[in-house]
């Protein structure tokens, strides 16, 4: 006990004290995934400065503590949360969500952000340039961070830009002698040692185009010609894939990231969305392939949703797309947290019900409308199968115009949206990722033992694009949920299993099948603490961190210390 009592007292002598968190109650938000996961840490620590980042990952390293990065905590595989309770030395959770800040550099054509930046801040920081970042508000990343992304090698929703990817970072890194070295690779001078650096960085205190601006890939500049390769036996992007390991990239927290430079794109002045619905899964993806072939310029995005994805999300998440509606989704951490909170205080009361909150939250939602437009309300009850398209408005034309001609012969219809129905499509869209949540929380099912989800990157040339499960597995699901980047084909599928179902066992099968079409998973939520990181994969994270003092066991590797 006494070193765990010296890392608390070193952490409270670098940080205030609501930025060293001990009790469990104040622990929970923290040690507790998104969807799944959870485990015990000694502490949480929350640095508000990069400084106070290095200062807490000395004390750590010299008391040999785990060290768990998190950032927003809005991961789906349970990779920035500890993974049980079975690890060799005592767990210390770095949040970084405290330490914000955007730096906009070389006329607006790159930015640095920092750890705990979020796609919501960087947005706002590129919007007077005209232009925006690598990835929008996603399905399953509402107040997500800018480095959380790039350490997962994130896919996101818009087409042309790939996996978040960029081999330019700052980072602190254990060495195989267990000292702790602060590793500069953003391209730019910012001196010798860690506090130097630091400050220059923080103060902009540094030029960019010199020597030391080294020509390094900050985007996955190949991504599109990848993409348009519809005849391919392979996917187009996954987690662990070598072309996009580096540094920080994929790093899946075995290193401390400080800091990222990474590429903006031109902001589109006009948008179309045209929405889609069909009932025959065939039909889309013919459709796929022919836009991909046929399309001048490829669209911004692309989204699909199932029927079954729609109605439980219009149900039981309502009001988290209502929440991104009225209060933006910068709102959705501090309002995560925050039910956090009242549910460990419903749960000390032993008088209500565990699932107390969420029962007030569905009932407000039985009580208010859907809250989305007319036509898509009606395109759900006609069609199985939706899908909206959101292009350029000097490209729209030539996209009407080929989704006229496809859709003269084949079943299926389309309309254009208007602004109100593009926005709700899209708020439906993003409300997708917590559905299957809300509807454990409200049933008080354990997401851990009934939810089991995939994110599967299918074979480009693939004839189909859903999960087809096999009778006695579909007998087993009780609800399910398909959503994904169709032109990517990168499909999310969540199961909520029948009580009493050997859920690994039917994830082994699920899995087997998958191998059989020549998928690989995940395809962007990082392997986490539930997938398997491939043999290349590990040895990245070995490279990255060979004391493994950083999230051990991610990606189902060993816990222990020098990955013993």
């Amino acid at each position: 006990m006494a070193k765990d009592s010296e890392i608390v007292l070193q952490l409270r002598r670098i940080l205030a004290s609501d930025q060293v968190l001990t009790r469990e109650d104040d622990k929970a938000y923290y040690t507790k995934g998104f969807r799944v996961g959870k485990g015990q840490a000694l502490a949480v620590a929350i640095p508000q400065t990069l400084l106070q980042l290095w200062q807490v990952l000395q004390a750590c390293v010299a008391c040999d503590k785990i060290i768990l990065m998190q950032a927003a905590n809005t991961g789906v595989t349970g990779g920035s949360t500890p993974d049980g309770n079975d690890y060799d030395r005592e767990v210390v959770i770095v949040s970084t969500r405290r330490i914000k800040g955007v730096q906009v550099i070389d006329n607006a054509q790159q930015v640095i952000a920092f750890a705990g930046s979020t796609l919501t801040e960087l947005e706002n920081a590129l919007r007077p340039h005209h232009k925006e970042p690598h990835s929008v508000i996603g399905a399953s990343c509402i107040g997500a961070s800018v480095v959380g992304g790039v350490c997962n090698n994130s896919g996101g929703s818009l087409i042309r830009r790939g996996p978040a990817f960029t081999e330019k970072s700052l980072f602190a890194q254990i060495n195989h002698d267990g000292s702790l070295s602060l590793v500069n690779h953003l391209g730019v001078e910012l001196g010798d040692t860690p506090e130097e650096m630091i400050s220059r960085l923080e103060q902009q205190q540094y030029v960019t185009g010199g020597a030391a601006d080294w020509q390094g890939k900050i985007w996955a500049d190949d991504y599109a010609a990848v993409l348009r390769d519809v005849s391919a036996n392979t996917p187009t992007r996954y987690n662990g894939n070598p072309q996009y390991l580096h540094d920080s990239s994929g790093s899946a927290g075995k290193i401390a990231v400080f800091a990222v430079r990474l590429s903006t794109f031109d902001a589109s002045d006009t948008t179309a969305t045209f929405y889609i619905g069909t009932n025959q899964e065939s039909e889309l993806v013919a459709l796929r392939r022919y836009l991909l072939e046929h399309l001048h310029e490829l669209p911004l995005q692309a989204e699909y949703i199932h029927r079954n994805a729609f109605d439980l999300t219009v149900t039981y998440a309502k009001h988290m797309y209502w929440a991104i509606k009225r209060l933006g989704p910068e709102a959705l951490p501090s309002l995560m947290a925050g039910k956090a909170k009242w549910d460990l205080r419903v749960k000390r009361m032993r008088i209500l019900p565990l699932n107390f909150v969420d029962k007030l939250l569905q009932l407000a939602n039985n009580l208010t409308p859907k809250l989305v437009a007319k036509r898509i309300l009606d395109y759900r009850h006609r069609y199985e199968h939706h899908l909206m398209i959101k292009a350029e408005a000097p490209h729209a034309a030539q996209l009407q115009q080929l989704l006229t001609h496809f859709f003269a012969t084949r079943s299926g219809a389309f309309f254009r949206c208007d602004p109100r129905e593009e926005k709700d499509a899209f708020l439906v869209r993003f409300g997708v990722g917590g559905c299957t949540i809300s509807y454990c929380d409200y049933y008080g099912i354990n997401t851990d033992e009934r939810l089991i989800a995939f994110d599967v990157a299918l074979r480009r040339n693939d004839s189909q694009w859903r999960i087809d499960l096999p009778p006695h597995l579909q007998a087993q699901v009780q609800e399910e949920s398909c959503c994904g980047h169709f032109f990517c084909f990168v499909n999310h599928q969540d199961y909520i299993l029948k009580p009493g179902v050997d859920a690994q066992a039917f994830k082994h099968q699920v899995l087997e099948y998958l191998d059989q079409r020549g998928a690989r998973y995940p395809a962007e939520h990082n392997v986490g603490h539930l997938y398997h990181a491939s043999a290349e994969y590990e040895q990245h994270m070995r490279h990255l961190d060979p004391t493994n003092s950083c999230n051990p066991g991610i990606g189902k590797t060993s816990k222990k210390k020098f990955w013993q």
